[in-house]
């Protein structure tokens, strides 16, 4: 997106001078003698677009205090230290991470908003440090990568969860009750998702904050082009299958219950001439359920917005759209399924020329779990749920209540990060259950 004038100003207000550290005596569990008992102290690597949405939503979550950031670019710094410090929140500031884990002794938490080619690095240099870890999505660039962390979890015994937001949406919770239990969609047997988005111009950067070369090549960038646009080159990001792709291919494994038999897909990066990555992809998967088997397509657009992004179920007794977007949520029983009284009492809406049940309305209908939940929907962001799930966690030092830890991520990354592979050898692709585990 481009810098508003509204979000340079912000950034500038706020000067880095004018940040110093909260210290303090530190407790077994890491947090400062001087803050509450249960006062989890945070880092975050990584002001950018996604860090920032994620900051906003932490200084919203009780009992969580940030003690640094880290960015390379300072205006993200400046942008990010003014947030917090309207929050109350004062931090330091570095450039280099390594530079912040050693000194700053008292944190409990890291979370990791860089982009996809160092979230490995990131992740387990901070799980060796004795820190849980919030990592965004897709958790690595690579496979390798992503097993490296999955390892570095396992031995640093800290918490580490992975950036996928439905994992903690109860609404998505709710929707695969139904499928799973309910049977709505009776045995379901095609799925379709898509992420549509019209075209978008590359981000920009005022001039008087291009980053010195030698300090973009320090950190493995070519150019402030390719640091402000990382997610259309090979060389940081595995593209918008990876970047969009990743939230909803790993919801259709999620509700099924199974992981993808087989793959074929494929792509074009013909549009934009100065971007590397396919802007358009399309992936067909196959899945062996308890019920039988069942085919997902899912395309990723980024030449047309038509339809933005939903995950559509599909059974012999009816349809279920989930959407993080509620309004594009609904479910349609097949002409002959004899729905169940609370879905029977849901007042029905038009949509597409079609009688609809809105998804909301019929988790509210469900019983009296669904009608708190969205109730009390629209007080907290799809991150904030996710983040709090992490803290709550980290809190009691649990890893079975994390929804995301890093080994689910990975089954979820085998499918979305193999897409490439089926796309450039233009085959289908074969799993067996061993390529999902470590």
């Amino acid at each position: 997106m481009e810098m508003s004038r509204r979000e340079f100003v912000q950034g500038m207000t706020a000067g880095v001078a004018g940040l110093a550290t909260m210290g303090g005596a530190t407790s077994a569990l890491g947090t400062p003698a001087t803050g509450s008992a249960d006062e989890i102290v945070v880092a975050m690597i990584g002001t950018g677009v996604q860090g920032r949405i994620l900051l906003n939503d932490c200084v919203n979550i009780p009992g969580v205090r940030f003690k640094a950031i880290c960015d390379i670019w300072p205006f993200a710094q400046r942008y990010a230290g003014n947030t917090l410090r309207r929050a109350g929140q004062q931090v330091e500031i570095y450039e280099d991470y390594r530079e912040m884990l050693e000194k700053e002794k008292d944190l409990d938490a890291v979370i990791v908003a860089s982009p996809d080619f160092v979230h490995a690095e990131h992740t387990i240099a901070c799980l060796q440090a004795g820190l849980h870890v919030y990592c965004e999505k897709e958790m690595a660039d690579s496979l390798e990568s992503a097993r490296e962390m999955v390892l570095a979890a396992r031995e640093s015994n800290r918490l580490c969860q992975i950036g996928h937001q439905r994992r903690s949406n109860p609404v998505y919770h709710q929707a695969l009750q139904m499928i799973q239990n309910d049977e709505v969609c009776g045995r379901v047997t095609a799925c379709y998702g898509q992420w549509n988005r019209s075209v978008q111009p590359k981000l920009t950067w005022p001039d008087r904050f291009v980053i010195p070369d030698e300090i973009l090549q320090r950190y493995g960038y070519e150019s402030m082009n390719h640091y402000r646009n990382w997610r259309w080159f090979r060389k940081y990001s595995s593209g918008p299958i990876a970047d969009l792709g990743s939230h909803q291919i790993s919801v259709f494994g999620w509700f099924l219950g199974a992981n993808p038999t087989k793959l074929t897909a494929m792509g074009g990066a013909d549009f934009f001439p100065d971007r590397e990555w396919y802007e358009d992809v399309m992936a067909m998967y196959e899945y062996q359920t308890s019920k039988g088997s069942a085919r997902m397509y899912y395309q990723v657009l980024n030449t047309n917005g038509y339809g933005n992004y939903f995950e559509r179920f599909k059974g012999d007794k009816g349809t279920l759209v989930i959407s993080e977007n509620l309004q594009q949520s609904y479910y349609v029983p097949e002409g002959d399924y004899d729905i169940p009284d609370w879905l029977a009492q849901v007042e029905r809406t038009q949509r597409g020329g079609m009688s609809v049940i809105p998804l909301g309305a019929a988790i509210a209908a469900r019983n009296a779990e669904g009608a708190a939940i969205m109730q009390e929907m629209d007080r907290k962001t799809i991150h904030q749920r996710h983040l709090e799930n992490f803290f709550q966690a980290v809190r009691g030092n649990k890893p079975a209540d994390l929804t995301c830890p890093p080994d689910v991520a990975y089954s979820m990354a085998v499918p979305v990060l193999n897409v490439i592979k089926a796309v450039e050898s233009n085959e289908k692709l074969q799993f067996t259950e061993t390529d999902y585990k470590i």
